[in-house]
């Protein structure tokens, strides 16, 4: 169960971080904001080393993988019909 927490607290993160750095206005700080609480909720709920650098290493190899999804589909050029 703890694992699952991991990843969903990872996932969460990487998604907020990852519209940090491609959204250009001011509300972009809120997602900055939410990652920042979410991980102090992490670090508060999991003491153990180990669990701390998974949730880093994990959070941002999810942040790479959206951010290269969310690059790639701008650059499809998809529009509406």
């Amino acid at each position: 169960m703890r694992f699952l927490w991991l990843f969903l607290y990872s996932l969460v993160c990487a998604v907020l971080l990852a519209c940090f750095s491609n959204i250009h206005d001011f509300t972009k700080y809120i997602f900055s904001l939410g990652a920042l609480y979410l991980g102090m909720r992490f670090f508060r709920r999991f003491e153990g080393l180990g669990f701390r650098v998974w949730f880093i290493v994990i959070a941002v190899i999810f942040y790479f993988i959206f951010s290269l999804i969310y690059a790639l589909y701008t650059q499809m050029g998809i529009t509406a019909p």
